[in-house]
């Protein structure tokens, strides 16, 4: 009878230690899943809206993940926020960056849980581990800045103060044309004139005002960040060694990288498109003879240090600096052997 007890208690701590293990696992595979609906709201805009409630029923805005017989808090605010502005946004290129910005964060973070999974037998404290990986500021809400905030009082305080002009209005109405009960009605239908006659004046008047603006340079959209239409990879590259001068290893980085595409681009070996990932440019650059070994190596990096938010050394910037270097001596070489036969 007493070794009873002493079983069970063996039984419920081996299935919570694979409770554990699940749980980390479940959350490892939503974020997998998440990252598919996204690509799938990419190439099917009727799926905008169904696709981004699924992706939030995934992945809650907080939730508790048992990972080595503990829980630990995880804040998926961050995706909410790409997924807010994404549905606010009416730019398509913009649009297709903040899509583009989420899946690849969600990629970095699944590559993270599933080294923080392999590690666990290895770390001193595999949860510090996990805590860490989720810290990073690619994890967390952007904080509000000063302007921020200072918009959001102004917003609230003529939100208050338009509040006080329609109930007095109200009043108004009410003395002048009775309290009877059709007076309610057409009060109401007067004051909606009057404030829909002020919204035409006000929007006649602005337009007096607004002044021509010069034309908008052209620019084509890259990894999601903006570049001008007749930029160069040279350009890129520069803009990249300068930010690696400055010590800004992360940024240099995305400038080389995005300089490579440019470069294949120009060679006509590939062609950039606004919602093409870097995973996607990997597949097409993979297909060209000596490409695949230093593109992948330059994507994985890229994945690592942008999306992934991890530190970047001057000595892991020089190896990937020589890999750049290689991949663009191999892109010109491809080039020119198709010049030469056309």
């Amino acid at each position: 009878m007493s070794r009873l007890p002493v079983a069970v208690l063996i039984t419920l701590f081996l299935v919570g230690r694979a409770f554990a293990a699940a749980s980390l696992l479940n959350y490892e595979h939503r974020v997998v899943r998440a990252a598919e609906q996204i690509e799938r709201i990419k190439t099917d805009e009727a799926y905008n809206e169904e696709g981004i409630s699924y992706i939030k029923r995934l992945l809650p805005r907080s939730e508790q993940i048992e990972f080595d017989g503990r829980a630990t808090t995880v804040d998926n605010t961050w995706l909410f926020v790409l997924l807010d502005s994404y549905s606010a946004q009416n730019d398509p290129q913009q649009r297709t960056a903040l899509l583009n910005e989420a899946v690849g964060r969600l990629r970095a973070l699944d590559v993270h849980l599933r080294s923080a999974e392999a590690e666990s037998s290895q770390n001193d404290d595999p949860r510090e581990k996990l805590r860490e990986i989720l810290s990073r500021p690619a994890f967390q809400p952007e904080p509000e800045t000063v302007i921020g905030a200072l918009i959001k009082k102004v917003l609230r305080k003529v939100r208050g103060f338009m509040s006080e002009i329609y109930f007095t209005l109200m009043k108004l109405l009410e003395r002048l044309l009775g309290t009877g009960a059709g007076a309610g009605w057409i009060s109401k239908l007067v004051l909606v004139l009057v404030l829909a006659a002020s919204v035409i004046v006000a929007l006649l008047f602005a337009r007096k005002l607004r002044r021509p603006q010069a034309k908008r340079k052209k620019t084509r959209l890259v990894l999601g960040e903006e570049i001008a239409a007749d930029g160069t990879s040279r350009e890129l590259a520069e803009a990249g060694l300068a930010a690696a001068r400055a010590g800004d290893f992360r940024t240099a980085v995305r400038k080389l990288y995005v300089s490579l595409l440019y470069e294949l681009s120009e060679r006509n070996l590939i062609e950039l498109e606004d919602c093409a990932t870097n995973h996607e440019y990997l597949r097409k650059a993979s297909r060209l003879s000596g490409l695949a070994g230093p593109m992948r190596y330059l994507t994985d990096r890229f994945d690592y240090v942008w999306y992934g938010m991890f530190p970047s050394s001057e000595g892991d910037f020089a190896a990937y600096l020589a890999r750049y270097e290689e991949a663009m001596e191999r892109a010109r070489m491809l080039g020119d052997e198709a010049a030469s036969v056309s």
